[in-house]
């Protein structure tokens, strides 16, 4: 197959319909392999991806994962373990992504577990009988948080692909939530990089000479390079006693406040957690400067952002069930 390109100024990169064509390809692949799973992962109805079924799909582009070692972490008051994976182009060695997760003792399955001992009976016969509850030994932590960096780091560069084969892109280890608390949920994975380019979904880097963050884009021969533009300036503060340029309900841009206020109660999205998740949102999908005011980040959006950010968020509200909205 011949590979077709296009200049940019970014670079060259792959045309969008032989990029799909090669997805969907690999979907394929992908759904035949993971549809012979004698257990697969079933929650409501639809189907999650193992850590090793994302090793599966990351063979096909060329992906690993180098993990390193868990840590003991207290947060809160609460004990648990931290790792951190990278995800690394096998052909090239370079680092293109990365994730840190958290597995702590606050979650359901990790505090505890039942600790049980044969006992012979009256009748003769021995019977196994949980005695007592001992805690669940620190290294199947850490081995739980090793394994849910690497699913993450997968997924960041690889979900799309995942849903195009009728999957839900994330990872299963990050799905045994039902009980843990909106803190627990937030501090579970984290992205790796502030520096994180939304036109090709990995990070940016920067070492040795490098004078600026960028990384290689895929698929270029010679290899062609991204650079991290620079952050837009905040937008001056009003001085006191005059009108804002930003009304409480309607943004200059265009964002209407009160319609995302009511989106992000329906996601789930309320207190310190929610504000988290949205200003995430705004940096790694749009490029946004972190602020501690979430209204300096929405009113940095552009009026075409603001456009993709709202059939984002409109995606995720249909994506809850009826019986909960």
């Amino acid at each position: 197959m011949t590979l077709q390109t296009m200049n940019k100024e970014v670079g060259i990169i792959i045309l969008p319909e032989v990029q799909l064509a090669n997805a969907q390809v690999a979907a394929r692949a992908l759904k035949d392999v993971i549809s012979k799973k004698p257990k697969p992962v079933i929650m409501n109805g639809e189907q999650y991806l193992e850590y090793e079924d994302w090793q599966t799909v990351a063979q096909f582009y060329g992906y690993t994962v180098k993990t390193g070692d868990a840590v003991a972490v207290e947060i809160d008051g609460v004990k648990g373990a931290k790792a951190h994976a990278d995800l690394v182009d096998f052909h090239t060695g370079l680092i293109v992504g990365g994730a840190e997760a958290y597995c702590m003792r606050d979650e359901e399955k990790w505090n505890t577990r039942p600790k049980y001992e044969w006992q012979e009976q009256p009748d003769g016969q021995n019977k196994r009988v949980k005695i007592a509850d001992e805690p669940v030994p620190w290294f199947q932590l850490a081995s739980m948080a090793q394994t849910r960096a690497g699913a993450k780091a997968f997924s960041n560069r690889l979900r799309w692909v995942v849903v195009l084969a009728g999957y839900r892109g994330t990872p299963a280890e990050e799905m045994n939530e039902d009980t843990a608390s909106a803190a627990v949920r937030e501090r579970r994975t984290i992205d790796k990089s502030v520096h994180f380019c939304t036109v090709h979904n990995v990070n940016f880097f920067k070492k040795g000479r490098m004078t600026g963050y960028s990384h290689p884009i895929d698929g270029t021969s010679p290899v062609q390079w991204c650079n991290e533009p620079e952050a837009p300036p905040e937008p001056p503060k009003a001085a006191a006693g005059a009108e804002s340029q930003v009304t409480e309900k309607m943004l200059a841009n265009g964002l209407d406040q009160e319609w995302l206020r009511g989106a992000v109660q329906l996601i789930g999205w309320t207190g310190n957690a929610g504000k988290k998740e949205l200003s995430d949102l705004l940096r790694l999908n749009f490029g946004i400067q972190v602020a501690k005011d979430l209204t300096v980040m929405l009113s940095a959006l552009t009026t075409e952002q603001v456009a993709s950010f709202k059939r984002e968020i409109e995606r995720r509200v249909e994506n809850i069930p009826p019986v909960l909205r």
